[in-house]
């Protein structure tokens, strides 16, 4: 009697513990990474947030955004970010509601938090290319 006791708490807590992708996740928020070569560079997301490269942005999952990377005698660089629903927390989330019997309810709190996207690209990594001198 005594060997079953412990695989089933570890039973009971996988399935405690594994529900929707928000339980998996603990968060709709996700971190961004940006880094340049050379370093140094300033940040500025189209919600008006700046930073110096490298660095790491606080954003919601679903986000869409503009990231513009400059640097005096370089050349500017925009990437646009934005939350996607990825196969690994789709399936993470899926898993979980199936295995709690959440079903549509689940899939639907996972979409509406963020908990089944992640920012893509992230990292986000450039090579800023110097300014071309123009002849005067």
């Amino acid at each position: 009697m005594e060997h079953f006791i412990k695989p089933m708490i570890v039973c009971i807590l996988i399935s405690v513990t594994s529900g929707c992708g928000t339980v998996f996740q603990q968060s709709a928020i996700d971190l961004l990474y940006v880094k340049s070569d050379p370093p140094g560079a300033q940040v500025t997301l189209s919600t008006g947030v700046k930073g110096i490269t490298p660095c790491q942005f606080e954003l919601p999952r679903k986000a869409k955004l503009m990231v513009v990377i400059e640097k005096e005698g370089y050349e500017q660089v925009e990437v646009v970010v934005q939350g996607i629903k990825t196969p690994k927390k789709f399936l993470l989330s899926g898993l979980g509601n199936l295995m709690l019997d959440a079903n549509e309810l689940g899939a639907l709190v996972d979409d509406q938090t963020g908990a089944a996207y992640e920012l893509k690209p992230n990292p986000i990594e450039v090579k800023l290319k110097p300014k071309k001198e123009t002849a005067q």
